[in-house]
């Protein structure tokens, strides 16, 4: 551990911050674990695509469909790949807290910095049964835990429930997926001083770090959006930190076609009466020349249709014609 228990949320300051991805899981035909191709796709982001953290085993990355053994060996495949170039988030999400005990400690046994942990999808249903949850864990590991708020499917962390579990040492970090900005100003005015705060849309990240003072975007937009040679997120990041406004807002502006193709295949993962969309952003991966591959159930995957919809409409933007044009020099390196 690079910090103990009680320093967790002071450590979470200095390495929550930055743009960072998270990536879904590479699956073989035969649906083992793809550990060639995951950890191609990390080395791909860090290297080419200049992320500044990952976040392995989200709603993305089908956690719900992987046994727990093969969740520890992809946290072992993020610590060998990333080698210490960039900090490293687990999903150590689960119904039974003693597994989400034995992923976290997992986590922190093999160098992952933080773990992340949603609310129990069953038998937490009050704030209190909530808050019992996550001290049992706290309790029991000593990484720090991020909180992962998706209030459409999950049991909600309102404000007042944030800051009775902040009060838990190892508590660190929250990742807001409320599209509420309201339920956001309220969650920073009333935690944004103990924990990082990271809302997961890209959309808002220029004004939430200009305006709101965020300094963290953990989202899966960083891969989708960018190719070598192409990093309009990274780019315009850089000018906000370094207060050109004006540059920062045109290329954020100039990234709206791909936020609308995000919108139309990818957003709102995991909603009870929708689609998971688990394969488009693995298609659109392909698309560039990233590893995809299959799904799991009950994820399933595009229809022949839907591929080629969302190919026509990636090309629309002009991004494939940006991946092609690296192609060569990417085979070449």
């Amino acid at each position: 551990m690079k910090y103990r228990k009680h320093e967790a949320k002071d450590y979470a300051r200095t390495v929550l911050k930055g743009v960072w991805t998270a990536l879904p899981t590479n699956f073989t035909a035969d649906d083992r674990v793809d550990e060639k191709a995951t950890a191609a796709n990390l080395e791909y982001c860090i290297s080419a695509l200049k992320i500044e953290g990952h976040y392995c085993l989200g709603n993305v990355a089908e956690f719900w469909s992987l046994t727990n053994e093969e969740r520890m060996r992809i946290h072992e495949i993020n610590v060998e790949t990333a080698r210490g170039r960039i900090p490293l988030i687990a999903g150590c999400h689960h119904q039974n807290p003693y597994e989400v005990v034995r992923l976290c400690n997992h986590a922190r046994d093999v160098g992952i910095d933080f773990a992340i942990v949603l609310t129990p999808y069953q038998g937490a249903k009050s704030d209190d049964a909530v808050y019992e949850f996550y001290r049992f864990v706290c309790e029991r590991t000593d990484i720090g835990i991020v909180l992962f708020n998706i209030p459409s499917v999950y049991y909600p962390i309102h404000e007042q429930l944030a800051k009775r579990l902040v009060t838990l040492p190892n508590i660190c970090g929250f990742k807001q997926a409320n599209p509420s900005p309201l339920a956001t100003a309220a969650l920073r005015e009333a935690i944004g001083k103990e924990v990082v705060i990271s809302v997961a849309d890209e959309a808002p990240w220029l004004h939430n770090m200009t305006v709101m003072g965020d300094q963290w975007l953990l989202n899966y937009s960083p891969h989708l959006y960018q190719v070598p040679g192409y990093l309009p997120l990274h780019d315009y990041t850089q000018a906000a930190r370094a207060g050109d406004l004006k540059t920062a807002t045109e290329i954020a502006q100039s990234l709206n076609p791909l936020r609308a193709v995000q919108a139309r295949w990818v957003n709102g993962y995991g909603r009870p009466t929708g689609r998971i969309p688990a394969h488009e952003q693995k298609v659109w991966m392909e698309l560039l020349g990233m590893a995809g591959g299959p799904v799991r159930p009950p994820s399933t995957p595009m229809d022949d249709a839907s591929r080629r919809a969302l190919e026509a409409d990636l090309a629309a933007t002009g991004l494939l014609d940006k991946a092609r044009a690296r192609a060569p020099a990417i085979a070449a390196e």
